[in-house]
């Protein structure tokens, strides 16, 4: 079983260091962990697991805020409005962000930058960063413990990658610890929560991050999640002046993979077959999360958003670009073309298996998820 203070505590040791700062992440971490040993279900060597998780992320923010002490100009850093793709799971976001962090025009956000935000204490500072190794290590075990998961969303240690491992440290976010782990009650907390306090938190982390990577370059960031779908309004209150790209694909064309990858992510904690409950708690969670995206559309219609259709992303991957790019009043330079054509090439090369589920691998009707998505479907149905 979990608890909550020794995991506080071991981290401490483990670092050497005693502040977290702001400790508003503990409400939402206590949440998780009680809701972790009351429905997660873990044998021990995936509690012991999931235990090197937790720590990674606290041992992380206890460096951190060491590092906010030390330079306290860190929190000067100007953070420019991002540009911020926002949907629900499998609509063409992922390609899309890559292709625009290939282009070098943005700043974005690599897999091993996010998984140990703070630099390790022993680096040296003339030898490549210690965290770019351990950032493939962290895939090889993830590859090897939840092949579904690489499968259905591949990632690459020195690639654009969601910004999932700074949510996980506010503990407040629908990915990663919310579909990783089956824990109901910290799903409906994170629903019904305000994310307020998660977003400032990942704003300071930015900043952390630009200081020591990007510092002086003058670029805004790219960012994507789909654990932003629906809370935008929140997002756009600590990140003003974002410029949010929304992707769209139709609710039956998504939910059969959405289960896959929920499933597929699982089983890195997990022996139990989730495929009985998949459909229902995909359904649920971005049911409800729909309903927070439209009321953001509809109360600030003046906030700077446009709509992509997954087919335009998938289909015409410079014709799409363009169009962001005039969307953000920015020149598609044939530098950056050139860069994006490169991506695309490399990235043919790799061996993506397309998802072949259907909704009744799940027992889901079609009926269903119309009746779900209805009002997404009503808004959006020029895109899908």
């Amino acid at each position: 079983m979990l608890e909550n203070q020794w995991l506080l505590n071991e981290a401490r040791k483990m670092a050497g260091l005693d502040d977290y700062g702001d400790m508003r992440f503990a409400e939402g971490m206590g949440v998780l962990v009680k809701s972790i040993n009351d429905e997660a279900d873990l044998t021990p060597a995936y509690e012991e697991a999931l235990k090197e998780e937790l720590l990674r992320v606290l041992v992380n923010r206890l460096r951190m805020n060491q590092d906010l002490h030390a330079h306290p100009e860190i929190l000067d850093e100007e953070v420019l409005p991002p540009v911020y793709i926002t949907s629900m799971p499998r609509t063409g976001s992922t390609k899309l962000h890559r292709m625009l962090a290939a282009t070098g025009d943005f700043n974005a956000l690599k897999y091993w930058q996010s998984l140990n935000f703070a630099p390790f204490p022993d680096a040296a500072p003339d030898c490549p960063d210690p965290r770019i190794e351990a950032g493939y290590r962290h895939l090889a075990h993830v590859s090897a413990q939840a092949p579904g998961f690489q499968r259905a969303h591949p990632m690459y240690a020195e690639e654009a990658e969601e910004e999932l491992s700074l949510l996980d440290a506010g503990f407040n976010s629908l990915y990663t610890w919310a579909a990783l782990l089956d824990v109901p009650t910290y799903i409906e907390y994170v629903l019904q929560s305000s994310p307020l306090a998660a977003f400032e938190d990942m704003r300071r982390t930015i900043q952390y991050i630009q200081w020591q990577h990007y510092r002086g370059l003058g670029r805004r960031w790219v960012f994507k999640t789909p654990s932003m779908f629906g809370f935008e309004g929140a997002y756009s209150a600590v990140f003003a002046g974002t410029d949010f790209v929304v992707t769209h694909r139709h609710p039956l064309k998504t939910v059969a993979s959405m289960c896959n990858l929920m499933c597929g992510s699982r089983s890195k904690y997990s022996d139990a077959d989730f495929t009985a409950v998949a459909g229902q708690t995909m359904i649920h969670n971005f049911a409800e999360a729909q309903k927070g995206h439209l009321a953001w559309r509809a109360a600030y219609p003046e906030l700077k958003s446009f709509d992509l259709r997954f087919s335009d992303i998938v289909d015409d991957e410079i014709g799409v670009t363009k169009m962001v790019y005039n969307f953000l009043g920015m020149e598609l330079t044939d530098r950056a073309i050139t860069k994006i054509e490169d991506w695309l090439a490399m990235d043919a090369g790799r061996n993506h298996q397309p998802c072949r589920d259907t909704l009744a691998d799940y027992n889901v009707e079609a009926s269903f998820v119309k009746t779900s998505f209805t009002p997404y479907i009503d808004r959006y149905g020029e895109y899908l």
